[in-house]
């Protein structure tokens, strides 16, 4: 077998340069999208608490989402985990990847430092998501739930690392060895209880890793490149597949969330809103009993008494009894219930892994739910959520999200750049626009 490392990079150079201007427009609403999770991963309780422990620099640069000065690494480290914090960044089901949080933050960085064209920034951006998302898949992607590895912590190193390296010019033996670096440090264990801080971290610590690994091997550092092959394979206990079918670019198949909160309930979500778009009144609503397939329950859980907001994003209950008081959808429903739980509906909610919906995971998320309410009970069963590929939320409905999130009324002069991303001039401009939008008093450290 060729080394999946080279077959990996090859891939993400190619797919990044030849993409056409389909995707080229998704790459815009991806960098929207991940800056409006960043702004509001700013107001998340744990960056006060995060954010005075991270390293700053007299000299350094900005960080969205946040004052102050900082090397590059740690602004590429604050960005992303602010941007995972509440759950409402870009998703690859079936890859369990985080490409948004981990890649784009990297791309706009590295982009602006070196004077990058907003076309050389959409590359980049193409290439990071295709290498994370690549390799995720080709070693079972969401079906590493159930072992306790969480993929985006495994594989998210290769998308930021792969992105600094369409931006640096690197060809693919170079590119493989920046991978080869992004990747020996492997390893990214899901929780078996609570989340806590160290999953979010996660996300900052290996996107700062990929993009320091792309300039480490410019400089000449060198690294083997079949760390996938032989002891990835041996610690994840299975082999690479042949690589992903020559279809579009993995981006295309990434989801924008409709929810701030943990992907299997997404599923659940779009269920119950169909039945109320048939006619359920929410507010008669006493009782859900939620089915998913048995990984997708390994970090879910239907807690009235979350410990924190991570833990509330995790919870159907959370969720659920959220969306009949119309809150599910706003990142502040689940901090105000980790804080004071007494404010949850009276709804119950049940969480059921239903081994009969295992066949459609992970390439699909489905759900079914069964709903108690004033005048009975109705049933609802889905293959995919509200947001995925297959059901994709229209243009204007992500432009609303990132409006709210942001904090901005009507049109914006800012959000026009950053949706045409690919035909700017010069990508620091448009990172300047973007640390206006996404920094507020709210985040100084």
């Amino acid at each position: 077998m060729a080394a999946v490392l080279s077959d990996v990079a090859e891939r993400a150079i190619s797919r990044g340069r030849e993409a056409d201007s389909d995707v080229r427009e998704l790459v815009g609403l991806h960098v929207l999208d991940v800056l409006g999770a960043i702004a509001s991963g700013a107001r998340h309780p744990l960056a006060d608490r995060w954010l005075p422990l991270c390293r700053q620099a007299t000299n350094g640069g900005t960080a969205l989402g946040a004052t102050g000065r900082w090397p590059q690494d740690t602004a590429i480290e604050i960005e992303s985990t602010l941007a995972h914090l509440d759950e409402f960044d870009p998703v690859h089901s079936a890859a369990g990847m985080v490409p948004g949080s981990v890649v784009i933050p990297a791309a706009l960085a590295v982009g602006a430092s070196i004077g990058a064209t907003g076309r050389a920034v959409a590359d980049a951006i193409i290439a990071g998501y295709e290498a994370a998302i690549e390799s995720a898949l080709r070693f079972g992607g969401s079906a590493l739930y159930q072992v306790g590895w969480w993929p985006s912590a495994l594989f998210g190193a290769l998308g930021s690392a792969a992105a600094t390296a369409s931006l640096l010019n690197l060809d693919v033996p170079t590119t493989t060895t920046a991978l080869g670096l992004a990747v020996a440090p492997f390893g990214g264990l899901l929780t078996a209880d609570e989340f806590g801080a160290g999953h979010y971290l996660l996300c900052g610590t290996v996107a700062a890793r990929g993009a320091w690994a792309a300039r480490a091997a410019e400089a000449g550092l060198t690294a083997s490149h079949t760390l996938l092959n032989g002891p990835a394979t041996a610690a994840l206990g299975r082999q690479a597949t042949p690589p992903s079918s020559e279809g579009p670019p993995h981006i295309k198949d990434v989801s924008i969330k409709a929810w701030p909160c943990a992907r299997p309930l997404h599923s659940a979500l779009t269920a119950l809103d169909e039945l109320a778009a048939a006619g359920l009144d929410l507010g008669t609503v006493d009782a859900i009993d939620v089915f998913l397939p048995r990984s997708a329950t390994r970090f879910v859980t239907n807690t009235r008494t979350p410990v924190g907001p991570a833990e509330a994003a995790a919870s159907a209950t959370v969720a659920l009894a959220g969306a009949c008081v119309r809150r599910a959808a706003d990142p502040g429903w689940y901090r105000e219930i980790a804080a004071d739980p007494g404010g949850l509906p009276d709804v119950s909610v049940h969480l059921t892994p239903n081994p009969a919906l295992d066949a459609e995971f992970p390439h699909q998320w489905p759900a079914e739910i069964v709903v108690g309410h004033a005048g009975g009970t109705v049933h609802r069963r889905v293959h995919s959520a509200l947001g995925d590929p297959d059901r994709r939320l229209p243009p204007e409905q992500i432009l609303a999200k990132a409006r709210k999130l942001l904090g901005i009324q009507g049109e914006h002069s800012s959000i026009s750049r950053i949706l045409d991303i690919d035909n700017q001039p010069d990508v620091a401009r448009l990172r300047a626009d973007a640390a206006r939008l996404t920094t507020s008093e709210s985040t100084v450290p």
